[in-house]
């Protein structure tokens, strides 16, 4: 890995770990529907730490929350892709 790719990846986990220090005391409480889905209560009652763990349980892999935000997007829209492909298969039978 490249010496500037290294620094960057210094200063995001240096911010990352910040973030997740300050982030455990904001309150969510509009999250009960996110872009139209509802949420489980049992999801909206979690922290962050208790999601990523959650994934970990359900993913091939654990190591969910050490993964870069990016790279947990790019995850989600894979997982919603292979949603909405197995949901297709399923409505032409």
């Amino acid at each position: 890995m490249k010496l500037n790719q290294k620094i960057l990846r210094f200063i995001l986990d240096a911010f990352g770990l910040i973030y997740i220090s300050i982030e455990r005391y904001v309150e969510y409480p509009d999250d009960g529907e996110i872009l139209g889905l509802d949420i489980d209560d049992d999801l909206h009652k979690m922290s962050r730490q208790q999601l990523c763990r959650y994934m970990d349980t359900v993913l091939p892999d654990r190591g969910f929350f050490e993964l870069q935000s990016t790279t947990k997007i790019r995850l989600g829209c894979q997982l919603l892709r292979n949603f909405h492909l197995i949901k297709k298969e399923l409505q032409k039978k």
